[in-house]
């Protein structure tokens, strides 16, 4: 089903083999001659931001992850083909449940569906549908490029169209629970369809450079070599900015103005780490009173779940129970 990468995927790579020979040639010269490395370090400054924005925009395929665990022993689950709404071909998991609600499980970057089984497992306990979908670019999806979650967005919207789809699936119970790359997904995938109905976004950063930096405060504006500093900061950032885009092919628009369009439906951010709940704190804010943050200072970044593995799906069961309206003692 995969096919073969299109003209981006050679440009960039060659992008990455001549910033590699520069490097290595920059690399000799400034060895033989010390002087040499005042050219040399911003080439190797350029060559690892390519490498970066290629690592980014054409991860590796995780192809190899079988099902495991008693949730998913059971002959019942399917494998899915499905479209996204730009009319790439995708892949999935798809697990039935007893309560008709239905969420769909995104993946961060580099991953697959089938490693999001840790997140599904309890929620098919819970009697959840859980429907675990390879990203385009990833894993046995089509697609060579990967790109903030911008065409991913289409991709949740097509797993959503194939869920309405299903007679064993209630269209007014359908949520997403997206990680990194999965959360952006998500919650532009959102703004495509009104079927998702509520939001778990575990380790949502920075899409922009507007997500990036934060206003300076009146007392720092008043020191102006912090603020010197600051335009530095910023520059390096845009330029930063502008090769990933370059790479992918794609500007997203900032989260900050896109997550207040989901209101009124719940969103749940989970935030592992001080510079991605400061992140997140931006989002809550932008999102308003439909928004919940949990703040988790000691955690890495997409492992809320292996940090805190009991209260982490007790506080996404109760989330999406409460956002479908299911009753637990009924």
């Amino acid at each position: 089903m995969i096919t073969l990468p299109g003209w981006r995927y050679y440009r960039n790579l060659t992008l990455l083999l001549v910033a590699g020979i520069v490097s290595l040639f920059a690399s000799s010269r400034a060895y033989s001659e010390p002087i040499h490395w005042l050219w040399a370090v911003p080439i190797f400054y350029l060559a690892w931001l390519v490498w970066g924005a290629f690592s980014f925009t054409h991860p590796r395929r995780m192809r190899y992850w079988t099902l495991a665990g008693p949730e998913f022993a059971s002959p019942v689950y399917e494998k899915i083909l499905f479209k996204s709404r730009d009319g790439l071909i995708l892949f999935g998991w798809y697990l039935p449940g007893r309560n008709r609600a239905a969420l769909i499980l995104a993946h961060g970057l580099g991953s697959s569906g089938l490693a999001m089984q840790v997140h599904a497992a309890p929620l098919v306990r819970a009697g959840y549908s859980v429907f675990l979908i390879d990203l385009r670019a990833h894993a046995s999806s089509d697609g060579d490029t990967s790109t903030y979650g911008v065409l991913e967005a289409n991709d949740i919207a097509g797993a959503v169209d194939y869920l309405l789809a299903r007679k064993d699936v209630d269209p007014d119970k359908i949520g997403v629970l997206g990680i990194s790359l999965g959360a952006q997904s998500a919650l532009r995938g959102a703004l495509q369809s009104e079927a998702i109905r509520a939001l778990v976004l575990e380790g949502l950063g920075p899409a922009s450079i507007e997500d990036r930096i934060r206003p300076a405060s009146v007392q720092e504006r008043g020191k102006k070599l912090l603020m010197l500093w600051n335009k530095i900061v910023y520059t390096v950032i845009l330029f930063e900015q502008w090769v990933f885009n370059f790479f992918s092919g794609q500007c997203p628009t900032p989260l900050t103005a896109e997550v207040g369009k989901i209101v009124p439906r719940p969103i749940l951010l989970i935030a592992c780490g001080k510079h991605e709940i400061d992140c997140n704190r931006r989002f809550q804010a932008a999102a308003q009173e439909s928004c919940t943050l949990w703040e988790l200072p000691k955690a890495r970044h997409a492992a809320a779940l292996a940090y805190e593995p009991h209260e982490y799906p007790t506080r996404i069961i109760a989330f999406f129970d409460a956002a479908m309206q299911l009753n637990r003692e009924s």
